[in-house]
């Protein structure tokens, strides 16, 4: 089991201030991940190495909806170059429908698609050249003139059971999004299990990973309880719109009107998102209250199967360092 640190969206200060505590504190792993209107993930991944922070990368989370799958084999492997050979892997997704179709691209065929990039990672990664003819893409001798330094896992990014089955088959582990539960991620483990077997892989060499926005919470600071997790709540509740997580909130127990949730985040009426997402509400989809709680949270987590929770850091700043100074290895 290994707790990897992410911020998505925090200035680059603050981001380089999490990695250095990090380094410090006992972590091994910055993932890299993106909001498309606010960072990519790439020229996150590419500071970290140049700041020459001792914590290995995780690149992500790059869309072939948005860049070739050669471009994003040769951007990571810059990364890697910038890092001294610090990429510890490279996770991949379709990113956010409503994010790809503000660009005008129709997001067709997504695991078709994935798993035609997963296969023009692969090469590239482990050879630094690609020929390849596909039903989506075609590549034509397309050779890197740096190469990897070291092994780079492949990961994919998602949650529906045709990408878990497509994870199973090509990938080296399945990274779970935001606000998954702990019913859920034990459901997908335990499938996951069965998949690998069916295609003669080692579940061994197959890594879960999990985003679990995180808010630890210090009843002697200046910002009020409510203050420190409000960021947390807001994002929950923006992200449980989504009709494929009403499911899983409701299986961990949790019932909610999705409609009014809808309205409340559109208008941005704070106050009636925290009466739907109270706490109860928070203690399912996502890690918030005394860092014991916390880290009783991710031990739920872990024990269904998660061996990489990866904090997500969204919020102050204080809140985000002190996730990660109550979240390092020795206090487990």
């Amino acid at each position: 089991m290994e707790i990897a640190v992410s911020d998505t969206v925090g200035p680059a200060t603050e981001i380089r201030s999490q990695a250095e505590l990090a380094a410090d504190s006992g972590y091994e792993t910055f993932w890299t991940q993106e909001l498309i209107d606010i960072k990519d993930g790439i020229t996150t991944a590419t500071a970290l190495g140049a700041w020459g922070i001792d914590l290995n990368i995780v690149v992500g989370l790059p869309s072939p909806y948005t860049r070739h799958p050669a471009m994003i084999a040769t951007e990571a492997c810059s990364v890697d170059d910038y890092a001294d050979g610090r990429v510890a892997g490279l996770a991949v997704a379709t990113s956010a429908p409503e994010v790809v179709q503000k660009l005008g691209i129709d997001m067709d065929r997504p695991i078709k698609r994935l798993s035609e990039t997963h296969d023009i990672l692969r090469d590239i990664v482990e050879t630094g050249e690609c020929t390849y003819d596909g039903e989506i893409y075609t590549l034509e001798n397309w050779k890197l003139r740096n190469e990897f330094q070291g092994d780079v896992p492949l990961y994919v990014a998602g949650m529906g059971p045709k990408m878990q089955e497509l994870a199973a088959v090509k990938f080296d582990g399945l990274w779970l999004p935001f606000n998954a539960t702990v019913p859920f991620v034990a459901d997908v483990v335990e499938t996951g299990h069965d998949h690998l077997a069916n295609f003669d892989r080692d579940p061994a060499e197959f890594l879960y990973a999990l985003n679990i926005p995180t808010a630890v919470v210090d009843e002697d600071s200046d910002l009020s309880a409510a203050e420190q997790i409000e960021d947390v709540r807001e994002f929950t509740a923006w992200h449980c719109c989504s009709d494929h997580i009403k499911p899983l909130v409701e299986r961990a127990g949790v019932d909610y009107d999705i409609d009014a949730l809808r309205a409340a985040v559109r208008n941005g009426d704070s106050a009636t998102i925290r009466e739907i997402v109270d706490r109860e509400f928070l203690d399912v989809v996502a890690a918030v209250g005394s860092a014991e709680h916390v880290r009783d949270r991710y031990r739920e987590y872990i024990d269904a199967g998660i061996e990489c929770p990866v904090i997500y850091n969204y919020g102050p700043e204080e809140v985000k360092l002190r996730n990660i100074r109550e979240l390092a290895p020795s206090k487990f």
